[in-house]
């Protein structure tokens, strides 16, 4: 299955910017995002690790919501959890996390087999790995 679900993934990611015009950017429309995540779990890093960033693990269902746990960024500890509502606004995939975490429409692109990156400022630029089903028991 994580097989089919990268191979798809993979597949959006170069399929989709060549249909589009030469000035259009790569990046993913929501839906395919939701496609990618909808019963799979993602592993996030954040390019920059200041605080307050976390590493975190989310979780996402079929329903609109995801499930996660995160700890500070690059640090051995205790995970606290959470859980968020996702949805496809506009062309682009959105997470509100709920509390301090950051929220928002963004853009998402694919950076190789099984990941992609949500593109913000530095600061906001997330790393992700798509892990088939749900690894981390969310």
């Amino acid at each position: 299955m994580r097989n089919l679900v990268v191979s798809a993934f993979t597949a959006a990611c170069f399929l989709v910017p060549a249909a589009l015009p030469a000035q259009a950017e790569p990046f993913l429309h929501g839906h395919e995002v939701a496609s990618a995540l909808i019963g799979n779990t993602i592993e996030g890093t954040y390019r920059s690790c200041a605080s307050p960033r976390k590493d975190f693990y989310e979780l996402y269902k079929a329903d609109g919501t995801f499930h996660g746990k995160e700890r500070d960024c690059a640090q051995a500890g205790n995970w606290s959890t959470y859980v968020g509502k996702w949805s496809v606004e506009g062309g682009k995939f959105c997470v509100n996390p709920g509390s301090d975490r950051t929220s928002g429409c963004f853009d998402y692109e694919g950076s190789g087999e099984g990941k992609m990156v949500r593109s913000g400022s530095d600061s906001d630029t997330v790393e992700f790995v798509i892990l088939e089903g749900n690894p981390e028991n969310l």
